[in-house]
């Protein structure tokens, strides 16, 4: 591992762009950062990596005037550096986008872009045609498809992260500071951010780039800086670091320790779920099997498939021909209720929108599925609840100030431990997870995954369908991989490699189109 760098250019170079030295903050009693330094320079890309809960977001907030640091100084370009406030530090030549976006949703794509610098004309009003003009001018340059008509309330969520982001850049900062950008955008969108962060830094900005993704710091990063619990544990340029050191100074441990061990063979299981010619919208005819206990995976580039298999599987958009069959039993999955009632579990994509009750407390989302069980005559009993939530609480390693802290205000590795506990209250006979570790640390991955091979080795068949290689490779026993919503190709665990799923990921002419 890397030693830690001073936060001083020492070879006798221009100052840094930004040198933080010795920071430390606390909310109340609770220490959240520790003495931390880093430097970013002028033309550089920091990726600064850590678990959930790590620091990372009260670095960035101090840094970009949020709020000041208990201890400590900041430079910006070698003079001293306190900003009172964010629009302090945007004045500074300091730009946060968040990946919690503030977009506006009764405004269009162009008012949120330039609002507070919309063109006027003679009378102080808004000269629209200009404002388009120029929304679309700015769009334009960084390649995002963004009409400037478009209402807020209108974008994806990886629409609404691109606008965040393309008003951060327009400012043009000396400093751009992006707080986990990619976590809901496609590939070829990513891609469109870690250009756009590369025409920046070439023109002479600087960026710091957090990210859960390791393959994109990997790309992106000139130096990397990893938290752990509030304290740097590691500063290094690049060259100096792989994937597996960023592991090790996160968690304490190297990647071979991340996924669970799998069986050496299951061919001697029973099938537990089997697909014969299911067809679905997006979805060409599919014949699968997948045994008890066994975790069967799904790759593709983005748009292939995965999401209609996943919701076809849940009963979100159910098969429309073909059977499905669990234990042998065929079963009409036509709905999520009727889905659960066959046994089968599944955990969405997108756990904002359709996996948790964000402004409702632990209990309530943990419990919501279970409550049947725990009502009499159609009366709560809120001590069996409240025993239930306590346990789910354990069983998942949630990490909260208790089980009436609302899920809102959870970190992302544990709002998905959370959405877990809520679909698993009762142990399925088929569990479907689709990118199910989105957005989430390597320390919470971790313990998916270890909850995921606990599921298997009590019998549970799990399909897994994810856009993260490594997650497919290190959790499956089979790899199906999707194009244009058929599998090309099937990879049994000794051919399992990056450079083998994308070749069948592209589409390769006479791949067999079924899955045995």
């Amino acid at each position: 591992m890397a030693m830690l760098a001073s936060p001083l250019p020492s070879d006798g170079a221009a100052p840094a762009r930004l040198a933080v030295s010795g920071v430390s903050k606390s909310f109340g009693s609770n220490l959240v950062l520790r003495d931390v330094s880093f430097s970013v320079r002028a033309g550089e890309v920091v990726s600064l990596v850590g678990e959930n809960g790590a620091g990372k977001s009260t670095l960035m907030h101090v840094c970009a005037g949020t709020f000041p640091p208990d201890g400590g100084t900041l430079t910006l370009d070698g003079a001293a550096y306190r900003p009172a406030s964010p629009q302090a530090a945007r004045t500074a030549g300091v730009a946060l986008a968040l990946q919690e976006t503030a977009i506006l949703p009764d405004l269009t794509v162009a008012e949120n872009l330039l609002f507070g610098a919309e063109p006027r004309g003679l009378l102080g009003l808004i000269d629209q045609r200009r404002l388009h003009r120029d929304a679309e001018t700015v769009l334009a340059g960084l390649g995002f498809a963004l009409r400037s008509d478009r209402l807020g309330a209108d974008l994806s969520a990886a629409e609404r992260q691109m606008l965040e982001i393309a008003k951060a850049i327009r400012l043009a900062p000396r400093l751009l500071i992006l707080d986990e950008p990619t976590a809901s955008l496609s590939s070829h969108e990513t891609e469109l951010v870690l250009k756009a962060m590369a025409r920046l830094t070439a023109a002479g900005g600087s960026v710091i780039f957090i990210s859960h993704r390791l393959d994109e710091v990997m790309e992106a990063a000139d130096h990397a800086v990893v938290l752990k619990d509030g304290t740097l544990t590691l500063d290094a340029p690049r060259g100096g670091f792989d994937r597996d050191d960023l592991i090790r100074a996160m968690v304490g441990r190297t990647l071979t320790d991340i996924f669970p061990a799998r069986p050496a063979t299951l061919a001697d299981r029973p099938v537990r779920l089997a697909l014969d010619a299911a067809v679905a919208p997006g979805l060409k005819p599919l014949t699968l099997d997948v045994r008890a206990g066994e975790i069967v995976g799904f790759a593709g580039l983005e748009g292939q498939g995965q999401r209609p298999l996943a919701r076809a599987l849940s009963g979100i958009a159910p098969f429309t021909g073909g059977t499905i069959a669990v234990d042998g039993a065929a079963v009409p999955v036509r709905s999520v209720s009727r889905g659960i009632a066959a046994g089968i579990a599944s955990i969405p994509d997108d756990r904002k929108h359709e996996g948790l009750a964000l402004d409702l407390p632990v209990r309530m989302n943990v419990s919501l599925f279970a409550l049947s069980a725990r009502s009499r005559w159609g009366w709560l009993r809120q001590n069996l609840e409240r025993t239930f939530a306590e346990e789910a609480r354990r069983r998942f390693a949630i990490r909260s100030t208790g089980i009436e802290q609302p899920v809102r205000q959870l970190s992302g590795g544990n709002q998905q431990k959370v959405v877990f506990a809520r679909w698993l209250a009762e142990t399925p006979k088929v569990l479907v997870l689709y990118e199910p570790t989105k957005g989430v640390d390597v320390g919470a991955k971790t313990e998916i995954y270890r909850l995921v091979g606990e599921l298997s080795a009590q019998g549970v068949a799990v399909v897994l369908i994810s856009a993260d290689m490594l997650e497919l490779i290190g959790l499956s026993d089979r790899i199906h991989v999707l194009f244009e919503g058929a599998v090309t190709g099937t990879l049994e665990r000794a051919d399992f490699s990056e450079e083998a799923i994308m070749r069948l990921a592209a589409g390769p002419e006479g791949a067999a189109v079924h899955a045995a």
